[in-house]
């Protein structure tokens, strides 16, 4: 595991502009209705943005794993983009589990899947994946972010671009001075400022520091979600991995999420109480969660009880949990769901 294998190479495609709330859904659904609508002329119009937002909601859609890219048979370049199953999940406006992105937990879901593996959130990944300082400056964190990628066979971005991509970090997960065209309204339209993650710092204008202890509304189901996704990410042949690679090694949950080894061992804990398949052992004295069963259809159990309450807690849900993987379940009827081919 590392920045190379788990990360594309790709630098400053956001057009300088963070996730704003209603894009991801705007993403989803305007791909929903016409695969082709980022190729299309009159796609400002449709989607009721200028041509930057347009290239930036296509970005993010593809960041978050809710639109994947498709390519045409006989064709090398991509010829449009479709939903993900992972999208229809969370967003088909009939049976997704949180259409119009209600829940937090679903900005905790959305925030592992563009840090998790594959990933094309490069500088995203280096800042909450290998950045070990608590406290720092924007330098500080442009010098081993160029460090980082310095060590990799890629073609080096130029630095305005890697300074682009740390400056929409902070504007996505915290805030910073205004600057330019950008509006106090742009500052504040983040929904993943919720997630609490980064927070400024008193001590100088350019100080920030990582929020560390409880996260809001980071839920237990969530965090062992994750852990499955990773265990199936990092080795798919196991059943079992112990909470301190889930806490500490690279791109685990621990460290994307910015929570302690006790924290996971709280999830675990309560979530083996209430869903089958999930077990923990202690061999050796090594705490490591135990799978028994279709880590896929666990995983299921686990988000149908994190979004229990939602209407498509009662109507068929198309579910895409873990690794890219389709499931399908009729929960109304009660038929065992079944899985489908990946994505």
């Amino acid at each position: 595991m590392g920045l190379q294998s788990d990360c594309e190479s790709v630098f400053a495609g956001h057009q300088t502009f963070h996730p704003r709330f209603g894009w991801i859904k705007k993403a989803f659904d305007g791909v929903q209705r016409d695969q082709h609508i980022f190729n299309r002329e009159d796609a400002t119009v449709l989607l009721g943005v200028g041509k930057n937002m347009v290239e930036a909601i296509k970005f993010w859609g593809l960041a978050f794993k809710v639109i994947e890219k498709v390519s045409q048979a006989g064709k090398r370049k991509e010829s449009h983009v479709a939903p993900t199953e992972l999208g229809l999940a969370l967003f088909d406006s009939a049976t997704g589990f949180d259409p119009y992105l209600e829940n937090p937990s679903t900005l905790w879901i959305l925030h592992w899947q563009s840090l998790s593996s594959p990933s094309t959130l490069p500088v995203w990944r280096i800042f909450f994946n290998e950045f070990a300082a608590i406290e720092f400056t924007g330098a500080e964190f442009l010098r081993f972010a160029d460090e980082q990628i310095s060590g990799t066979t890629w073609k080096k971005p130029v630095a305005a671009s890697i300074e682009k991509d740390f400056d929409c970090l902070i504007r996505m997960y915290s805030s910073k001075a205004a600057r330019g065209r950008q509006t106090i309204d742009d500052l504040m339209d983040s929904p993943f400022r919720q997630l609490g993650l980064v927070i400024p710092s008193p001590s100088g204008p350019d100080t920030h520091r990582f929020a560390l202890g409880e996260k809001p509304f980071l839920v237990d189901e969530v965090i062992v979600y994750a852990a499955l996704d990773y265990l199936l990410k990092t080795d798919s042949n196991s059943k079992t991995i112990t909470t301190t690679r889930l806490t500490s090694d690279s791109g685990s949950p621990g460290r994307i999420f910015k929570v302690s080894e006790d924290r996971i061992n709280s999830a675990l804990e309560n979530c083996v109480q209430t869903i089958d398949g999930l077990k923990i052992a202690s061999p050796a004295g090594a705490t490591q969660l135990v799978i028994d069963g279709d880590i896929h259809a666990i995983a299921h159990k686990l988000l149908i009880q994190l979004f229990k309450g939602s209407k498509a807690s009662v109507k068929r849900a198309r579910l895409s949990v873990i690794g890219m993987e389709a499931i399908t379940s009729k929960i109304d009827d009660q038929i065992p769901f079944s899985k489908g081919k990946a994505s």
